[in-house]
């Protein structure tokens, strides 16, 4: 048994390494095919003549492509992503991410954790109380936002709060005043800002959680193993918790996994709506410039985000249902 789920491991994690280096690849070869000199790609028009001889060094441009690819490679794996021409010009964009990377874990991270907790919660009873008004109730609820849009939602959000709500923040991650405040403080700020922005992007994938919970849960209560544990005398509650809900957390693992890979993205309505310096407002800020470095590190972090989210999830399937391993 040891000795399958190492194989099934080992399987899966050089799918993962072939994966990302595909990705990778993709990833240097996506920007150096738009049309024009590769060179007016990666460094910004305008740039002075010494500027442009630095970064053209810097890149590798004046190399063939198969040495670009293995300086990109390099520039990868030691932390070298290049150098932005909008956000913090002329700086290694490794710096910048940092800052907008924990922005978005902490509103993107802390909200998906949220979501998750409530939406199997809320699944998970409506499900065990199917047919009955709460379970209506629920139900008409998750659609409705599950259906509604995130940025109508999130702009709605900002105009009620910004208009009735005297003093409310409508941008930003935190205030003016930040770096002059103690813990207790800057915690508090952080809150107050990200509350907001957190409440539109949790509650449509609370909506998502509790309706996939709900109806995988429904399918494994009429299955006849679970009538044969209520007729064995085994309570209700104990039967759900025990029997029920590990194999109906089969499909919602799944959904799990790519709520979490996308973490590092972010949301970039949310982001963009609320003013919120993360990293989907940092890519849609790179579009928009056209600083392609930016945005070519901003796509490898996300995509690999995914493709290693992925990995956990295959990972959870095969400890929460041996037939996994025995079907790959």
């Amino acid at each position: 048994m040891a000795y399958q789920m190492l194989f099934y491991l080992s399987k899966k994690a050089f799918y993962v390494f072939i994966t990302v280096l595909l990705i990778l690849s993709f990833n240097f070869v996506l920007f150096r095919m738009m049309p024009g000199d590769v060179t007016d790609t990666l460094i910004p028009k305008g740039t002075d003549p010494e500027t442009r001889e630095q970064l053209r060094e810097y890149y590798g441009l004046d190399e063939p492509k198969i040495v670009q690819y293995f300086i990109y490679m390099k520039g990868i794996f030691t932390g070298h992503l290049g150098k932005t021409s909008t956000v913090r010009v002329n700086e290694e964009i490794a710096d910048v991410l940092k800052v907008y990377v924990g922005n978005t874990l902490i509103l993107v991270g802390s909200g998906t954790i949220i979501s998750i907790f409530l939406g199997v919660l809320l699944g998970r009873e409506t499900a065990w109380r199917r047919g009955k008004l709460a379970d209506r109730a629920g139900s008409a609820f998750f659609l409705v936002f599950y259906c509604m849009p995130t940025f109508l939602f999130a702009l709605i959000l900002l105009t009620v709060f910004t208009t009735y709500v005297s003093g409310w923040p409508s941008k930003g991650a935190y205030g003016s005043e930040y770096a002059d405040l103690d813990v207790l403080g800057k915690i508090w700020d952080r809150t107050y800002h990200t509350l907001l922005p957190m409440f539109a992007l949790t509650i449509e994938t609370i909506a998502t959680f509790s309706i996939i919970t709900r109806s995988s849960l429904i399918d494994v209560l009429t299955e006849d193993y679970m009538v044969t544990a209520v007729a064995k005398g085994l309570r209700g509650r104990q039967v759900l918790k025990n029997h029920a809900m590990p194999n109906a957390m089969l499909p919602v693992v799944t959904v799990v996994a790519m709520n979490v890979g996308w973490v590092l993205s972010g949301s970039i309505m949310i982001e963009v709506i609320f003013s919120y310096p993360g990293l989907g407002w940092l890519t849609w800020k790179a579009v928009y410039s056209l600083d392609y470095p930016l945005l070519q590190a901003a796509f490898m972090l996300e995509t690999v985000a995914v493709v290693v989210a992925n990995f956990i999830a295959d990972i959870l399937l095969g400890m929460l249902d041996p037939r996994v391993k025995t079907l790959e």
